[in-house]
């Protein structure tokens, strides 16, 4: 018997569920353990809810798979907020390429260009180049996503 808890009220100010990252308001609809459950994994996070369970004596095995957070399970209710937080949090990443040869400047321009144009801009079309130990397709798509700045070795 699974036990759909619609616990917290979510009041959005923006339409769709992916704007809202800093727009959301949680609160609690009722005193209920669920409800407590849901808002501590939200606020708090997936580990929090857990160790509230565990201070109350139930067992978070059986919370977790009777319980939905606004029709999603706990751990992905967490998962959502979790997001909100690392996202107001930058990071800046500044490369520097240590040597000056092609596959170095290939590996940077790749960040911006992807690999396939970075290949073709340096001349290394089927060559298998390696930024940092990885592949030029992970390196650029681990920085990609990242607040990063390229740096010259004369910067």
């Amino acid at each position: 018997m699974k036990l759909s808890t619609f616990a917290i009220a979510i009041t959005f100010s923006v339409a769709s569920l992916q704007a809202v990252a800093q727009n959301v308001v949680l609160k609690p609809v009722s005193d209920n353990f669920e409800t407590q459950i849901c808002y501590t994994a939200a606020t708090e996070g997936y580990s929090a809810a857990k160790r509230l369970a565990r201070r109350e004596h139930v067992n978070f095995t059986d919370i977790r798979t009777s319980v939905s957070c606004n029709g999603v399970s706990i751990k992905e209710f967490a998962e959502l907020y979790e997001i909100n937080d690392k996202g107001s949090e930058t990071t800046t990443v500044a490369l520097v390429a240590k040597s000056s040869n092609v596959e170095s400047q290939a590996c940077l321009a790749a960040i911006e260009l992807g690999e396939t144009a970075a290949k073709a801009k340096y001349g290394l079309e089927g060559e298998t180049v390696f930024c940092n130990y990885e592949e030029m397709a992970t390196f650029a798509k681990r920085y990609r996503n990242e607040s990063t700045v390229i740096q010259s070795l004369a910067d």
